[in-house]
This record gives C-alpha cells, sequence and structure tokens, in this order.
C-alpha cells in the first residue's frame, strides 16, 4: 500500500504536545514577570497607587493579559502575597510534621533560615512591610488574608511551646499563647525598622538575641540557646 504525503499521526501528536508545552511555558513565564512586577509595583508605591496599566507595562505585557490570568487587581495582590509566603510555610509545616520543632531552639533556627530566604528576596521583604500597614484597613483587600497569616502564626507557635513544656524544656507556667503573641511582633517589627534602616538593622542577630533571652525567661533551668544550625531538609 502507498503511503499518502503528509506526517504520520504519531508524528502530529508529538508536534502539537511540543506546542502545548511551549505555551504552558510561555505562560508560566509571563505569569513571574507579572507577580515580579507588581511585587515591586506594591512595595515601592503602595497597593492603592499601583495600577493594573503599569504593572503590565512593567511585565511587558497588558492590563488585559494581567487580568486574564489574575481576574483582578485584588487577586493579583493575594497572589503575591502567596508566593512570598508560600516557601516559607509549607518548609515550617514540613519541619513541625517530621516533629523537628518541638523546641525553642529549632524553632529560632527555623525563623532564622526564613529570615535570610526574605533578605534575599528585599523587594518581596519590603512589600511584606509595606502591605501589612496598610491592611490593618479592615476594606484594605489584603486584610482577610493578613488576619489568617497572624492567626496560623500565632497557633503553630503555640503549638511549638506546648511541645517544648511536653519534653521538660519549658516551665509548665509558661505563659504560651502570651508568648505566641509576642514572637511575630518581634519578628515583624524588626523587620520594619529594616525597611526603615537597613544598614542599622541586622534581623538575624535581633531574632537570636530575642530567643535567648526567652530562652532564659522561660525554660526551666535558665540555659541560653546554643548557636543556630542548619535545619535538615524534610
Amino acid at each position: 500500500m502507498t503511503r499518502t504525503a503528509g506526517s504520520s499521526p504519531s508524528r502530529r501528536t508529538s508536534a502539537g504536545r511540543r506546542r502545548a508545552t511551549g505555551t504552558y511555558a510561555a505562560a508560566d513565564a509571563r505569569r513571574e514577570a507579572i507577580l515580579a512586577a507588581a511585587t515591586a509595583a506594591f512595595a515601592q508605591a503602595g497597593y492603592g497607587s499601583s495600577s493594573l496599566a503599569r504593572i503590565a507595562a512593567d511585565a511587558g505585557t497588558s492590563a488585559t493579559v494581567v487580568v486574564h490570568h489574575f481576574g483582578s487587581k485584588e487577586r493579583l495582590l493575594v497572589a503575591v502575597l502567596e508566593r512570598h509566603e508560600a516557601r516559607t510555610r509549607d518548609r515550617v509545616l514540613a519541619l513541625e510534621a517530621a516533629g523537628l520543632l518541638n523546641g525553642l531552639a529549632p524553632l529560632r533556627d527555623a525563623m532564622v533560615e526564613a529570615t535570610a530566604y526574605n533578605l534575599a528576596h528585599p523587594g518581596r521583604l519590603q512589600l511584606f512591610v509595606q502591605l501589612s500597614a496598610e491592611a490593618s484597613d479592615p476594606t484594605h483587600p489584603a486584610h482577610e488574608r493578613f488576619r489568617q497569616r497572624y492567626a496560623e502564626s500565632r497557633a503553630l507557635h503555640e503549638r511549638c511551646l506546648r511541645a517544648a513544656i511536653a519534653t521538660g524544656e519549658l516551665r509548665p507556667d509558661a505563659n504560651v499563647r502570651a508568648v505566641a503573641h509576642e514572637i511575630p511582633a518581634i519578628s515583624d517589627g524588626l523587620q520594619v525598622q529594616w525597611a526603615l534602616d537597613p544598614e542599622s538593622t541586622d534581623l538575624r542577630a535581633g531574632l537570636i538575641s530575642y530567643f535567648d533571652r526567652l530562652a532564659q525567661a522561660l525554660t526551666t533551668d535558665g540555659r541560653t540557646l546554643p548557636p543556630p544550625v542548619t535545619l535538615p531538609p524534610v
């Protein structure tokens, strides 16, 4: 039998898959460019003063494309915040699930690790500081996201502190609920100072110093903590 001219079905299918893969890669790259542009815009000008048109121009695309990918400026903001927090949140929850956050030292080390990551991405850290202040307004589109973030953070810290009581590291009468509120207040307060004056604010040293004082106040023997270590992959 004589084969007709043209590509075989298998070749056409392979070509279609390559085109689809290329399309998905291009869409992912465009989405990342938009998120990067939005992160910079929100950090520099705030949410209210940042327009989709300007974000789109900085990303090398159009406002229509931004809306196609994210739906609205509000949803873009949420996506930016989730992108900023996803790695740290997933890492901390994995460490907790592996039983590696049952003491003050590993909790401090996880926060020092997160701080190093944030400092390596200063635009995202500036964004967090900027939006956390704006989001105190109940009408702000990020208000609920920040409220939820702090609730989750307090709950995590309280679980870790109660685990440290169970192991005998912390005194049974330690007010873990109050300390669970205090830890993010100290961490985020240091971030605000860093945003205002990065040259004179050492986030890492500030966290280490705070946890040393916390250990002296709450541990059963008033010990100080060992130097920070790198937590294992989980």
